[in-house]
């Protein structure tokens, strides 16, 4: 089976965009799963401007790796893990292994978790 990818659609593009990797400096949290971004971390930073608003996004490497492996076809800021969630549900907890293969240790741990989750409801 191969790997997925979870579609997401939107129309809002960004009219300014800027993405670079950075290392924290400052504790940071990830727009994703909200978690802390220790100093020392690797992180990615995006900052753009979307319908006139100029926001910022960091996201961690496990979010980051998340996305790399499920979503290959856009993405929305701050619905990552949703959006995946939906995903495993839809597809009935039946993820290819080759979507996991690449995660980093605590992405994959969530993605496993997800997936448990729904074969648990799926079992009842």
């Amino acid at each position: 089976m191969d790997c997925a990818c979870v579609m997401v659609y939107d129309s809002k593009y960004p009219e300014l965009f800027r993405s670079e990797m950075a290392i924290a400096k400052k504790l940071h949290k990830c727009s994703e799963c909200r978690r802390i971004i220790l100093i020392g971390e690797k992180y990615e930073h995006v900052s753009g401007k979307w319908e006139g608003q100029f926001e910022t996004f960091k996201t961690c490497s496990d979010c980051l790796s998340i996305r790399e492996s499920f979503f290959c076809d856009g993405y929305l800021f701050g619905e990552l893990l949703e959006n995946l969630c939906e995903h495993i549900s839809e597809m009935n907890g039946e993820i290819s292994s080759d979507c996991i293969v690449d995660l980093t240790p605590a992405a994959k741990a969530k993605v496993c978790e997800m997936i448990e989750q729904a074969w648990e409801y799926f079992d009842d």
